[in-house]
């Protein structure tokens, strides 16, 4: 059951979330203790922002996998011809 902080519907909607998103971008691109810092800061502010930032992580790994389906088929289907 999720939690129940977790009062955004539908999940990435709210500014919360916009929020998160840009952290977690801004840590990911350019990673420093500053920026890791500035990201725990605001995940103890609210019980709400560790939500948002779940929905972010899980958007980011939604999107990751479903980028890498089409190359890992791409690459299933080159190994089969070549065998």
């Amino acid at each position: 059951m999720k939690d129940k902080t977790c009062t955004t519907w539908p999940p990435g909607d709210g500014p919360a979330f916009d929020i998160a998103w840009t952290l977690f971008c801004t840590l990911h691109d350019a990673p420093s203790p500053e920026r890791a810092e500035q990201l725990v800061r605001w995940l103890g502010v609210d019980p709400g922002h560790i939500c948002a930032l779940d929905d972010v992580l899980t958007l980011w790994a939604l999107t990751g996998a479903a980028l890498m389906k089409p190359a890992l088929e791409e690459a299933a289907h080159e190994e089969r011809r070549l065998q």
